[in-house]
Parts: structure tokens; C-alpha cells; sequence
């Protein structure tokens, strides 16, 4: 692939620049590299990178505290970084627009400003992060800085961020109709003066349409996916790249990270074979974009030194070396069996949670897992699911699964889905709607108001927490055990930040069905709701289910996946001291991609350095499973059986 300097490393019109893919292919590591070999070169321009991901990675990687102020990058004073509390930023909106918020639903509905204030608190968690993407758009305006880093979060939550802006368009389309009543009524009676409440509406339109604006204009805008030469990431970033030219995001670069260089390792060697024909397939799919190849390096890009590196790798002129002369090795490494293996008990739970930060291999892991499970209890059914909206199973098994029920070929007993969460959401909408329009027309058809009240009725379902989807997923797998539809549950989630949030939201979810129940109950004078307020009371017990069965460590656990790196073992020390703040069972902790012992100079200064984080590790964990690196990709059932071999024992048979 011929090499071609990567544009924004040096293209001074940008003032927006986005890095995104797969979780844990290494784009905070190129956002913050990027970062800081922009301000270096140009010590005349300012130079922010900011996060929006839940699970933080900007402190890990400057090697220096950060989080939720702009602060200077030590020893770089035209660099700075903004760790976003995106839940501080909708706290804020709340308090400063929340009376206006109150005014227009007193205007247009027969709601108490306290229960529409109850509503509205509980619909907007979701929209922290697009008030997030917000404030960055007014950074951006305001010029302070000469340009924006902006450090996403892993794929699937990057597109549901890209579509906020709709959801909050929704919103505003509500509120206009709440005072489209009382424009209409206050226009009758004398003539309607536009006041605070049309002025709350307007600016937030124009927030959003300079929103739209910035991350549309491809001389000031640029999105760099970042991946790696595997096959799931391939398939992820073809997603990814449809997606952003569907929001006109402009793409030029895609960076191609950890390319295995030529060795004499065999080890070594077999990893770079493997991924040529991956490369060839980068190459064919993605010829419309410049390919920036970065080498695979032995050490944690962590720190600037080794930052600068890699901005040097990314411009060709690090070539990935250890640093002292590599050894000839003639002996290939055999994968030896984990440390320590998984103590019985751990897997009679009727439902496993894998996560982790992204790249670290818990769709393998999970998947391998329901492998074991399904071959080792003969004549019992397994579903492996996902509800992530980058799913990833297909891509895992080597089989199309999709949004239905599909037996796994070559796998008696197991069974694979891929839910397309959203539907459940529609589904709800829809029968909302319909009895809306029926009891109107029953009840109301006359009515001086009705129209509003009708429209305004119709359109409050829409105003649901992002994440509900999600939740009305596992409602639907609640449904499943109840029914016996199967004996076991292994669910593969979302990298770390937004796995937490979807444990964390089944109480305030539960809430919003209550308090939706509560409010119609305010119309129970005017008109009948039976079905409707049946449906919500329905579902908020469902979701006192989900509580219980989450928090239920007989019947529910979690399982952590990380791999032994600095800024992994980090985020999982973060994510199992809040699994035990959520009471959510976390027992066991895989630790992936250890290097096995060789003599080669590259391998033995990796695995020195994984050596002092799995020691780290024991101090997190009661228990850990040690999984080594293999030398190819683990994808298809052959693969994964290989891997449940080196976990669980499994043996030769299972192949």
C-alpha cells in the first residue's frame, strides 16, 4: 500500500477533528498522539482534545490527572484536555432551563408542573452527551482554541451520539406543540407576544443547527476511523464509514493500527502472516480513503514520549523496533493452559454479563464461553446475545445472525441473536399511539382543544430515555426465562462506559414508566387510558425484575475481561470497584492476550511489561483466568473452540 502522509496531522483549516472505531483499536491513543504532535509543531495555535466517552481514557494516556476542567498538558503550554462529565453538563442544563420547561407544559397540558418537571427529569438522561457535543460545537465557535481533538466513544455509541441531535429535535417538536395551544388560545383572545419560552426554542434549534453545520463542513470537519487488520474490526469500520457518510461526516484518512512487521520470530511471523490477507482486504474495501499504516510497537503507547512515537509511526518514521538487537528463534511458542481455571460455581448463574473495555476481546470470550456452555450440558439450549448496537456476534461466529433466533451451525444446542433493541421501543410507540387516537376519537372528537391535546398525547412517548431500547431487550429475555425457553443466557455488552450505564439504568427507566403512568392518570377525568396505563404499570414491574435478577448473585454474574496493559487495567479497576457499588456480581476476571514466553527481543519486552500489570491484577481480582495471545485471529467455531480448550480444559472434541 503506497503511504501517503496523513492530512490531518497538518491540514490547518481543520477545526474539528473526530477519531472513532471499534473499542480498543487504539483512537484515543492516535487522538491524543495527533493532539500533541499538532501542538509541538505548531507551538503558535492552541490545541484541546476532549472526551465524551463515559469511560475515560485521556488521563491514561498523558500519563497526568485530567477530568472535568480544561487543564494544561504538562510541559506543552499550547496543549490542553477536557475530560467531559456529560451528566454535569445536562445537570446544568436542567437548572438553568427547567423552570421554562415547567411553563410550557403548564401552558399546553393538564399535566402539574410538578409531574412534568418528574417526567422531563427522567426523560433526559441520554441527552447528557449530546449537551456534551454541544458545548464542544461552542468551543468551536468561540475560536479559543485553533482546533477541537474530539476522542469518541467505541462505534456503536459514536452512531447513537451522531443521531441525538433527531432525539432532541423530537423534544423541541413536543414543546412547540405545548405552546402551539397557547399560542393559539392567547391569539384568539387578543394577539400573542413571543416571550422567554419561544426565545428557550429558538436558541436551542440554533444550537443544533450549528451543530449540524460544523460537523457537515468537510473543510472544518474531519472523522478519522481508526481500526485494526482483523476481521471484526474490518466489518465494524465498513459500518462505521456507511454511517458517517450517511450524517455527511467528511472521512480522508483511515488509520490502519498494530501492523505486524517482519521478524524471525515465528511467532511473530505467524501473527504478521495472518494478517495479510485482512491487509489485502483493507486495501480492496477501503481504496477510497488514504490508509495510514502504523506498525505494531512493543511497548504501552502511554506517556508523550511515547506519543510522539507514534505520531512518528503514523508518518512512516518509527518502524515499530524494540530497541536492541532481536534474537533468532527457531522453536514456536506453544499456548500453554491458564494459570488458574474457572471455579464451578461461577457458571450456574442463568445469566453471564461479559464486559470490558473495548478491543479486549469479550465477544470472544463470551462467545467461547456459550461454546463450552452449550457442549458440556448436553440436551440444554444456550442464548448468546447481544444488545450492543455494534454488534459484533456475526462477525465472531463467521455465521449471519442478525435480529432473530439462529441456531449456531456446528453447535448443538446454542443459539444466537443479535437484537435490534429499538423495535421493542417502536412496538411500545405504536400501541401508545393507537389508543391515543382511539380514545380521542371516541371521547373527544368535538372538543375546543382537543386537536393540541391529541398531538401533544401522541407525541409525549416519544420523549423516552435513551437506553430504554436496550432495557426492553432484556425485558424480552426476562419474558424468555419465564417461558423456559432456554436453560442459559450469555450476554455480550458494550465496552465499559456504556455497559455501566446500562446497568445503571433499570431504577431510573422504572421510574419514567411510574411517573408516564402518573401523568395519564391526570387525563383519567377527561378520557380512558385502561390499555395504555396497563402496558406502563406492565412494564415498570418488568424492570423491578430486571433489578432484582441484575443484583441477584445466585442467578446473575458478571464477568470482566481486560488484557494486561496499563490503560485497561485502569478502566477495569474502575469498573469493578462500580460493579460493587451497582451490587452487580463480579467473581472472575479474564485476562486476555498474554504473551507467551520466546526468546525473541520483541516478544520478551512485551511480556516483561504485562508481567508487572498482572500482578496489578491479582490485587483487583480473587480469581483470574489467564488467556494467551494467539499467534492467529480467533473467529469462527473452529477458533473459538481452541480458545475454549486453553480456558475451560475443553478437549480436543470439541473442535
Amino acid at each position: 500500500m503506497a503511504r501517503q502522509r496523513p492530512s490531518f496531522l497538518d491540514n490547518g483549516s481543520l477545526k474539528l477533528l473526530l477519531f472513532g472505531g471499534k473499542g480498543g483499536v487504539g483512537k484515543t491513543t492516535a487522538a491524543t498522539a495527533t493532539a500533541l504532535h499538532r501542538a509541538t509543531q505548531e507551538p503558535g495555535h492552541r490545541i484541546l482534545v476532549v472526551s465524551t466517552d463515559p469511560a475515560h481514557s485521556l488521563s491514561d494516556s498523558f500519563e497526568q490527572p485530567i477530568g472535568d476542567e480544561i487543564r494544561p498538558i504538562a510541559e506543552v503550554p499550547n496543549l490542553f484536555a477536557l475530560e467531559m462529565d456529560a451528566g454535569r453538563r445536562l445537570e446544568e442544563f436542567k437548572r438553568q432551563h427547567g423552570e421554562v420547561l415547567e411553563t410550557i407544559a403548564d401552558r399546553g397540558t393538564y399535566f402539574d408542573r410538578e409531574d412534568i418537571a418528574d417526567f422531563f427529569d427522567l426523560s433526559l438522561p441520554g441527552l447528557d452527551e449530546l449537551m456534551a457535543v454541544i458545548e464542544v460545537a461552542g468551543i468551536v465557535r468561540e475560536g479559543q482554541y485553533d482546533l477541537v481533538i474530539l476522542d469518541t466513544a467505541p462505534t456503536g455509541h459514536t452512531l447513537r451520539l451522531l443521531a441525538l441531535p433527531q432525539l432532541m429535535e423530537d423534544w423541541i417538536r413536543v414543546l412547540d406543540l405545548m405552546l402551539g395551544k397557547h399560542r393559539y388560545m392567547a391569539s384568539v383572545f387578543g394577539r400573542y407576544h413571543p416571550d422567554e419560552t419561544d426565545a428557550f426554542l429558538a436558541a436551542l434549534s440554533a444550537d443544533l443547527g450549528r451543530l449540524r453545520g460544523l460537523l457537515s463542513d468537510a473543510n472544518s470537519t474531519e472523522f478519522v476511523p481508526v481500526t485494526i487488520a482483523e476481521a471484526m474490526s474490518i466489518e465494524e469500520t465498513g459500518r462505521l464509514l456507511e454511517a458517517l457518510d450517511h450524517f455527511r461526516l467528511s472521512v480522508r484518512t483511515v488509520v490502519v493500527n498494530r501492523v505486524a512487521t517482519r521478524r524471525e520470530c515465528p511467532f511473530c511471523e505467524a501473527r504478521r502472516s495472518g494478517q495479510e490477507r485482512y491487509l489485502e482486504e483493507i486495501k480492496r474495501r477501503f481504496s477510497s480513503w488514504n490508509l495510514v499504516l502504523v506498525p505494531l510497537l512493543p511497548w504501552e503507547v502511554r506517556g508523550q514520549k511515547a506519543l510522539e512515537r507514534y505520531a512518528q509511526a503514523m508518518l512512516g518514521e518509527e518502524t515499530g523496533g524494540c530497541g536492541r538487537e532481536e534474537e533468532k528463534i527457531r522453536e514456536f511458542p506453544r499456548i500453554h493452559p491458564p494459570v488458574s481455571s474457572s471455579p464451578p460455581h461461577l457458571f450456574t448463574p442463568s445469566l453471564l454479563l461479559f464486559g470490558g473495555k473495548g478491543g479486549v476481546g469479550k465477544t470472544t470470550v463470551a462467545t467461547a464461553t456459550a461454546i463450552h456452555l452449550a457442549r458440556r450440558n448436553e440436551g440444554r439450549k444456550i442464548l448468546l446475545f447481544s444488545t450492543d448496537p455494534a454488534h459484533s456476534l456475526s462477525d465472531s461466529l463467521d455465521q449471519q445472525i442478525g435480529n432473530r433466533i439462529t441456531p449456531v451451525a456446528g453447535v448443538e444446542g446454542l443459539f444466537a441473536l443479535e437484537m435490534e433493541a429499538i423495535e421493542f421501543v417502536e412496538e411500545l410507540k405504536q400501541k401508545y399511539v393507537a389508543e391515543i387516537n382511539e380514545v380521542f376519537d371516541a371521547f373527544l372528537p368535538g372538543s375546543f382543544d382537543a386537536p393540541f391535546d391529541r398531538r401533544v398525547m401522541e407525541e409525549l412517548v416519544s420523549l423516552t430515555p435513551p437506553g430504554l431500547d436496550e432495557l426492553m431487550a432484556l425485558m424480552k429475555i426476562m419474558d424468555f426465562m419465564e417461558e423456559g425457553a432456554f436453560d442459559r443466557y450469555v450476554l455480550d455488552l458494550a465496552p465499559t462506559g456504556h455497559a455501566l450505564r446500562f446497568l445503571e439504568m433499570p431504577g431510573l427507566v422504572r421510574r419514567w414508566f411510574i411517573t408516564f403512568f402518573k401523568l395519564l392518570l391526570k387525563y383519567q377525568g377527561v378520557m380512558r387510558l385502561t390499555r395504555v396505563a396497563e402496558l406502563l404499570l406492565e412494564k415498570s414491574k418488568q424492570l423491578r425484575q430486571v433489578q432484582q435478577l441484575l443484583t441477584d448473585a445466585e442467578r446473575c454474574q458478571f464477568i470482566a475481561v481486560t488484557i494486561p496493559e496499563a490503560m485497561a487495567v485502569l478502566e477495569t479497576g474502575r469498573l469493578l470497584r462500580r460493579l460493587a457499588e451497582l451490587s452487580v456480581a463480579c467473581q472472575q476476571v479474564v485476562v486476555n492476550m498474554v504473551v507467551p514466553a520466546t526468546e525473541c527481543a520483541f516478544c520478551t519486552t512485551v511480556r516483561s511489561e504485562q508481567q508487572r500489570h498482572l500482578e496489578e491484577l491479582g490485587t483487583l481480582a480473587p480469581s483470574l483466568i489467564q488467556v494467551p495471545l494467539f499467534p492467529h485471529e480467533i473467529r469462527g467455531i473452529a477458533g473459538l473452540a481452541e480458545m475454549t480448550g486453553v480456558i475451560y480444559g475443553d478437549g480436543s472434541d470439541d473442535g
